[in-house]
């Protein structure tokens, strides 16, 4: 895979993997797998929620109620 950097981004990612002795190569591909991760869990379809809760109901019968504690 190629990723295309502009020069600044490019400089500050050298710069980095210098500070902390690390190859630039690795800050890279965790960057992206880091972004890859949160894209994964917050592109959620709303209707996947409700499903979701519907299908978890189920296992909460043994939680009481929620009350209104401070009101």
């Amino acid at each position: 895979m190629v990723v295309d950097l502009t020069a600044s981004v490019e400089e500050q990612l050298r710069d980095l993997a210098s500070r902390q002795g690390r190859d630039i190569g690795v800050l890279v591909e965790e960057a992206l797998l880091r972004y890859l991760e949160v894209a994964a869990i917050t592109d959620l379809n709303p209707t996947d929620v409700a499903e979701a809760q519907v299908a978890l109901i189920d296992e909460l019968d043994d939680i009481p109620e929620w009350k209104d504690i401070g009101a």
